[in-house]
């Protein structure tokens, strides 16, 4: 789309009258711009001008939701007036998809996988609390003021973490309280023992240490430093790098996840290139396959972002205490991907004009290539990351 000129009857350099039609003006020759205007107006002309967002949006939102491939269709017969561009709509459903991971994500502290004594989700189990090691060095009180104040208050006269854990048992019956999980808030728990983790981001930090010494302190048993699939430079260059993440991961987290959206764009024209190989009886040109391409991965990041945030924002223990919420969230899951398969499979039906049988066995070939190449790339994505990560 062409950005709009905001116009202006007076030229602001000489104060010559301009028409609405004129780009410059005539005597001086400075652009006709009106620069006067609310801050509302220059987000509403940056989100008309760069996202496409505004009539054309509203115009695709039918067709793109509930009619499957009718966006390709229009695109290939050239009506493409009053209809989002298959660029934009690509570029503003990636968006929010991979703004919703990098959301989702930001709170997963990588020192803290594989530890049992803390749940990343803010969810603790009652059982963890009463017998975990470390949350046994905890003070009774800092306990029951981490708990929400809606389960203290479900009894009377709870003083202690123990009378509150007895009072749950009894409650929720002897089965059902090792697995429960309660809401709670940050807390720093004291260290029983340094764990391996923890050392390798401590020996990272410490610069007395060679790059070579912090990667044999990784393994006790083969060292990588004897691994001969690189050569000596290149071995100096993968040390650094492996103590740049040890440094600071929560970086490197954010340099693979800034990729992974030109990773996906990449993908674009080689799911395209799939497509043109599996139909290439039907004569297609390349560019609708890749439009169609455009079209189908705009929907899955719509569909999957949206069941991203109900899996782990809405479907929560804080907000529904009593439910199952890992059967809730793998629902969720499966809703999304069959709506997600669905919604590809019609898409091929309708662009493509071949039988139901046919078809299908064709999408399960593709998805199945897909897949295979997906995975390649994502690997491949994590090494360039890794490669050229500056910590």
């Amino acid at each position: 789309m062409k950005s709009k000129k905001r116009k202006s009857p007076i030229c602001n350099n000489c104060s010559s009258s301009l028409e609405e039609s004129y780009n410059f003006c005539p005597t001086c020759g400075q652009s006709n711009s009106d620069n006067n205007v609310t801050f509302a107006t220059l987000v509403k002309e940056f989100i008309d001008n760069y996202l496409g967002i505004d009539s054309k949006m509203a115009h695709s939102a039918v067709p793109f939701l509930i009619k499957p491939g009718n966006l390709t269709n229009r695109f290939q017969e050239g009506k493409i007036k009053h209809f989002i561009h298959p660029i934009r709509l690509y570029f503003v459903m990636s968006l929010f998809y991979f703004f919703t991971i990098s959301y989702l994500l930001s709170g997963i502290d990588l020192r803290l996988i594989n530890d049992d004594n803390i749940n990343i989700s803010g969810d603790m189990s009652l059982e963890q609390m009463k017998t975990g090691e470390r949350w046994m060095r905890l003070a009774d009180s800092v306990k029951i003021d981490l708990l929400p104040d809606t389960l203290i208050s479900q009894f009377s006269g709870i003083e202690s973490f123990e009378q509150f854990y007895d009072s749950m048992r009894v409650q929720l019956g002897p089965d059902s309280i090792e697995t429960y999980k309660v809401p709670i808030q940050p807390v720093a728990l004291p260290v029983v023992e340094e764990r391996d983790v923890e050392r390798w981001h401590r020996l990272a930090r410490d610069r007395r240490i060679s790059d070579k010494a912090f990667i044999d302190s990784l393994s006790t048993k083969n060292n990588f430093s004897d691994n001969d699939f690189f050569d000596p430079k290149q071995k100096d260059h993968v040390y650094g790098q492996v103590r740049k993440i040890f440094e600071n991961d929560e970086g490197f987290k954010g340099f693979v996840l800034g990729n992974l959206p030109l990773m996906m764009f990449i993908l674009i024209p080689l799911f395209g290139g799939v497509l043109k190989f599996i139909y290439i009886r039907r004569k297609h040109l390349y560019i609708k396959h890749v439009v169609h391409a455009l079209h189908v991965h705009s929907f899955a990041y719509m569909a999957y972002g949206i069941g991203l945030l109900l899996m782990f924002k809405v479907f929560t223990t804080a907000n529904f205490p009593e439910a199952n919420i890992d059967a809730w969230r793998w629902t969720i899951g499966s809703v999304c991907f069959v709506l997600v398969s669905t919604y590809v499979y019609i898409s091929f039906l309708k662009v493509y004009k071949q039988g139901w049988f046919k078809t299908l066995i064709k999408f399960n070939i593709v998805g199945f290539v897909y897949a295979f190449f997906l995975q390649i790339f994502f690997y491949l994505e994590i090494f360039v990351s890794f490669w050229y990560y500056n910590g």
